[in-house]
């Protein structure tokens, strides 16, 4: 299989973070902050705000500038006013090509920029589908997205466990779907 050419992926990262914000509406939210989330360290407001982290530091990542120590990582307002502004400007930012190119700060480090930005989508994957499964939603994700997502985790999966950004790996049923697969292999139940 060919990896996905950038304009590909500049379409599946928004189709991730458009998807992110369909979960994040008042509706859904309002009253679970405190709710606990598959991902033992966050509650429903703690997963929201290292999301928010996420798409602020991809955005600078994207124009290849370290995040400065200021960036708005706080949620000081709700995510369903907070996010909309932010997804837009990681759309945008990973939206032209020479983004995805070189090299780019993130997480304190130098990686590849091809690496910081599916690592967006992973993420946006992941904890979109730990925050729908908190608050009571039904998180689908498209195929490309999955199988994108799916490649990076596998890539940073021994790593991500010693950290303990994923659980155990937990056995995937045979006629698990390639969502359910990718939650297994992070240690969360489909």
């Amino acid at each position: 299989m060919t990896a996905p050419a950038p304009v590909e992926l500049a379409d599946q990262l928004t189709r991730a973070a458009r998807n992110l914000l369909a979960h994040t509406t008042e509706r859904d939210l309002a009253g679970k902050r405190e709710l606990r989330t598959p991902c033992a360290e966050f509650n429903v407001h703690q997963l929201c705000e290292h999301l928010l982290g996420t798409m602020v530091a991809g955005a600078y990542a994207a124009a290849k500038k370290p995040m400065p120590p200021d960036a708005p990582v706080t949620l000081t307002d709700a995510p369903w006013r907070a996010y909309p502004p932010v997804v837009d400007r990681l759309v945008a930012a990973w939206s032209k090509p020479e983004a995805w190119e070189g090299d780019a700060p993130f997480a304190g480090r130098v990686h590849p920029a091809h690496f910081v930005g599916t690592i967006t989508i992973m993420e946006l994957t992941v904890h979109g589908w730990d925050l729908a499964r908190a608050t009571g939603q039904i998180f689908k994700a498209e195929d490309d997205v999955v199988a994108t997502a799916a490649a990076v985790a596998a890539r940073i999966g021994e790593g991500a466990r010693g950290g303990g950004a994923f659980g155990p790996e937990l056995p995937a049923a045979p006629d698990a779907s390639a969502l359910e697969r990718l939650l297994a292999f992070t240690g969360r139940r489909g």
